[in-house]
This record gives structure tokens, sequence and C-alpha cells, in this order.
């Protein structure tokens, strides 16, 4: 089989065009990616593939929502029973960045814009990442969705994931990233020539998601049956179109995003009555689904499988679960569901931005400064707000302090260091607070304090609350610290040792944790431990504390990388398949 694209599939259907480059040879990845999908053994699928994939239930979570990272994929696939299949996010050959955040806003209660760029570590590591993860639970189908710039690029995806995908979903819909998505999926000629290419080359389904851009969306989904689709995927989100804040600043870094949430509901509703009665593929439908009665709309508007995913927002995976609960087969039958049982959107907006202004911005360190603003949200200690410079982007912090709300931040890159320069009376912007905190210490247990780093702060914080149970506290630094700085930790948490890496080394905290329980063992036997900081840091500490404390009296305020603090993109899943900034950032050990 060659693999490069011919000059007769270039032809197929009479297009030529720039979209079609003939390359000789793909990548190394990608030939080894072949060779390992052509020596296995394929399904032979027909047009029933809902059935003879073994999708149980027609329920999912659309591509780019919530699974978005392996270990997140696995977890809901095993705990959410009324899930039957689950769609990665949009994956290319080439690792993408995305978007600078903000990525996401709701502009409306239940409806939101957002650009995250399509963002995804490539191709190879998600597979790698996700291989070992294979089968999910009960066989659960796994979709993979694919993008590409032209066709090859489309190719070359298919083939490095065909190991881990039991369909193909191609993003030709995505109405926010140049060169993609919607830009390759509003050529007709050049959706037709993909579908072709992968359908000559792979026995599993190849479902195109379309977006409800591209007018005609009966011609367009007549045109990819007749290229060889087995079903269609509607829709992805609506627009772009732009949010700003209360001094008209657009909020998205990029500017303009695509819609979703309960306000596209009609506009879904209609591209798959449309699409339904062109052709009689299954449709997967998408688009302001929160409850039952919206997936029985978009079954008698032709739909078979259904998609959730923006009324998720908000949602700890135990609320994920429950919520799903509700959304049974008899769900769909109008007899056997109230319409008061439809989840209705949050009342209350979970991206509003609450303006401010700085007081004080203090060096206390090497690159280490503290933002103190005017006002703010109050919070416990170990949540996290999100702080907002119009045009440069946001990112997360858990305060030392909300009264006044205050902020240790070490500059490390372009943000940080546009916080570095910040003036008394200069404006800035928070939202949240987001996830849960430290938890109320149990009376007769004393608290032991490990911190590092900028993960000072939330411990500060939790020492100054309670400050009657704290029995040793430990703060480390990789660098100096200034004497101000110093004398401020002392006397916020009594008794703190404050701990400076020396030149080249780290773990001074861990060090000085281990020596002190050799010679205080009985207050670690009955202590609860918080801890914040680097996350090898916390798992040396946690080696230390193994046998003394157990674990379930252990709290650790994770450090995640987290881009919209709602749970919907899915960036700060971790190893057990939780959303840190949801479900924590306070957690047990893993």
């Amino acid at each position: 089989m060659r693999v490069a694209v011919s000059n007769s599939l270039c032809t197929r259907g009479g297009f030529r065009g720039k979209n079609c480059e003939n390359r000789d040879t793909l990548s190394t990845a990608t030939k080894t990616a072949m060779k390992s999908s052509m020596q296995g053994s394929r399904r032979d699928l027909s047009k029933s593939w809902p059935a003879d994939l073994g999708i149980s239930s027609p329920f999912t979570i659309p591509s780019g929502i919530v699974t978005t990272v392996p270990a997140v994929i696995a977890r809901i696939a095993r705990d959410v029973p009324e899930i039957g299949f689950l769609i990665t996010k949009t994956l290319s050959v080439a690792p993408r960045e995305g978007y600078r955040e903000p990525v996401i806003h709701e502009y409306h209660p239940g409806c939101f814009v957002n650009a995250v760029g399509l963002a995804n570590p490539g191709a190879t590591k998600f597979m790698e990442a996700m291989k070992p993860l294979l089968p999910l639970h009960n066989g659960k189908p796994l979709f993979v969705s694919i993008m590409g710039n032209d066709p090859q690029e489309f190719l070359e995806c298919a083939y490095i994931l065909d190991a881990i995908a039991d369909a193909f979903e191609l993003n030709l819909s995505c109405p926010h990233v140049r060169g993609a998505g919607q830009t390759v999926g509003s050529d007709p000629e050049t959706v037709r020539y993909i579908i072709g290419l992968l359908k000559d080359r792979f026995q599993k389904p190849i479902i195109p998601k379309l977006s409800p851009n591209i007018g005609d969306i009966s011609a367009m989904a007549r045109l990819c049956r007749d290229a060889g689709a087995d079903g269609l995927s509607l829709i992805n989100t609506v627009g772009p179109g732009v949010a700003v804040d209360s001094d008209g600043n657009p909020i998205l870094t990029n500017v303009a995003g695509g819609l979703s949430g309960a306000g596209i509901l009609p506009v879904g509703l209609k591209a798959v009555r449309e699409a339904s009665e062109a052709v009689g593929l299954p449709i997967i439908a998408s688009g302001g689904i929160a409850g039952p009665r919206d997936v029985r709309a978009y079954r008698k508007a032709g739909a078979s499988l259904f998609a959730v995913g923006s009324a998720l927002a908000g949602m700890t995976t135990p609320e994920l679960i429950k919520f799903f609960s509700r959304f049974t087969v008899n769900a769909l039958d109008d007899n056997k569901d109230n319409s008061s049982k439809q989840c209705l959107s949050a009342s209350k907006l979970r991206t509003t931005y609450f303006k401010t202004t700085v007081v004080k911005n203090i060096s206390v360190g090497t690159s280490l400064f503290k933002l103190e603003f005017m006002a703010g949200p109050s919070c416990n200690p170990g949540s996290f707000f999100f702080v907002r410079l119009p045009e440069m982007g946001e990112k997360p912090f858990s305060p030392m302090s909300t009264k006044p709300p205050t902020f240790l931040v070490r500059s490390i890159g372009p943000f940080t260091r546009c916080l570095q320069e910040l003036k008394p009376g200069d404006s800035i912007y928070l939202r949240g607070p987001y996830g849960k905190g430290f938890p109320q210490p149990e009376s007769g247990r004393p608290l032991v304090l490990v911190s590092g780093g900028t993960g000072v702060a939330p411990i500060i914080m939790a020492a100054n609350r309670w400050t009657k149970f704290v029995a040793k506290s430990f703060a480390g630094f990789s660098t100096g610290v200034g004497q101000s700085f110093r004398a401020d930790l002392e006397k916020m948490t009594p008794g703190v040792r404050v701990l400076i890496d020396p030149p080249d080394q780290v773990g001074e905290v861990v060090k000085a944790l281990g020596e002190d329980l050799s010679f205080d063992r009985q207050t670690y036997k009955d202590c609860r431990v918080f801890m914040c900081g680097p996350a090898p840091m916390m798992e040396a500490a946690c080696e230390v504390l193994q046998g003394i404390v157990p674990g379930e009296r252990i709290f650790m305020a994770r450090e995640d990388i987290m881009r919209c603090g709602i749970g919907l993109c899915g960036s700060c899943g971790t190893g057990s398949g939780l959303r840190s900034c949801v479900d924590g950032p306070v957690m047990h050990q893993e």
C-alpha cells in the first residue's frame, strides 16, 4: 500500500488544489505506527458501527471537553456507566501550544465563548500515554479526534493514532484556528478528498465533525456520505464571537472564540434535523444539551448518539457522575421523565471578573515579589484565583491573604514579568475563588505545615486562620529571601523554620522534616499535614512521613497547570484521572 498521496487520489471527484500536495514520504513516527497497525487485526465495520463497536449507551462527552487527557478518559469510562463511548481532544501530528489564557469565558449563565486553539501534546505523545490505559472499562470504544492543515496531515495523524482508535472523528469545524478546522471543512472538495483518503486506508468508522457556519448543512452531509463517511458529528461551536469585560477589553487572549452551551441548542437542533433529512447516517449530536429533555429533542431531530459538554462546567467528578445518572434510556421516554428534572443552567456566572487596583508590589527575594490589591473576594486556604491583565493573559495563584488580597509571585515568564512591573494604582482583574481548599483542622490534632517556593502562600494563609492548631511549620526556598519577608513569615507562622537550598541543591525542607520527625515522633503520629510546593518536594515529604502519618491525614495543594478553573478544558488532569481545578487542588497523595 502506498502511503504518500497519489495523483489518482488527488483528482478524485474532480479535486485538484493546494491542499493536496504529494509528499514522497511520511515521518518516521508515522511509518512505525503504520507498520504496527498493518500487523494488527482490524474490525470489519459496516454502517451499523454503533452496534458493531459495542456502544452500550448513546451518551458521551464531546471532543475538547473534560476528557482531554488519557487518565481522565480512563477514569470517566470506568466511573460513569451512562457514558457508552469516549472521544479524545483533537490531536495533530505535531504538538500545539494553543492560545494563552484566558481560553474560556461564561458570558451568560450556561453560555460560553472559548478559544483553546486546539492545544494538544501531539499524536505520538498522546498515543504513548493512552495505549497503556486500553482497553477502556467494559471495552468502551475510543473515538480519536484528528486535525490537519491539509489531507496529508490528516493521514499522518490517523496512522500514528490507528493503534488506539476505534473510530476517527475529523475536526473540520473549529471556527477560530486559521488553516485548520472550519478553514479546511468549508471547502467541499477538500472534505470529499480527506474522507476518501482515510476510507481507502482504514477499516473503521470515519466521522466528520461539521460546523453550523458552513451554510448548506444538507449538501455537506450528502457530500460526506457520498465520500464514504460512516456518520456525522454535529455541531462544533458557533461563531466565533467576542466577549468583553466591564471596561470593554476582549477577555479571550485570542479575542474571538467559539460559542457553546445552552445558547446554541437551537442551532444544533436545526443542523441535526437538516442533516438527518438529507442522509441516513448515524449522527452524534452536541450543542446545548443540559438534560434529558434536550436529548429527546435531538433524538426527534434525527440523532442517535448524544454528547454533553458545557453543561458540565464547575462539576467535580462525583457531581459529574451524579449528573449523568439521569441520562438513561428510560429518560428518553417522554413518560419516564418530568420536565422539572431538566438540568437548569447555573444562575451565577462562573468566570466573573472582579476589578481592583494594586496597592503594593514589593520584592521579597530573588525574582520573588508580593502583590497586594485594594480589594477582592475571600476564599479558604488552598483555593485559588485567576489574576488577569488585559491583552497579556491570566494565571492561577493561591493567595497568602484575602484581607487584603495578597499574592506571592515568582517572575518566571512573560506574564509574571508583567505582574512584577505593576505599580500602585494599576488596574488588575481577579476571578474566583476556585477549587477545594484545606479542610477545617480537627480539634486536638496538631497541624504540621510544609511548603516550598510560592507554595508557602496558601500555607501562610492556613497558619493565620488556624494558628492555635499549628505545631510545626517548614518553609523552603531555592533562592534567598529578604530579611523583612523572613520576619513576616516568622510573624505570620510562629515557630516556622525558613530554609534556603544551597546553590545547585534542593531538598532542605524535606531534610529538616525528616530530622524533626526523628526527634518528635509522637507529634507526627497524631498530626494532620498540610503541604504545598513543587511536586517533587511534596512526593519526597510523603516518603519521609510514610508509615508514621496515614495518607488520609496528608493534604497536598497541587500546583498543576490550570487553564479554565471550571473543569472544562481538562488540562489539569492528574495521574488518577481527577481534575485538579474542581476535584482539588487540595488532595491526598495519589
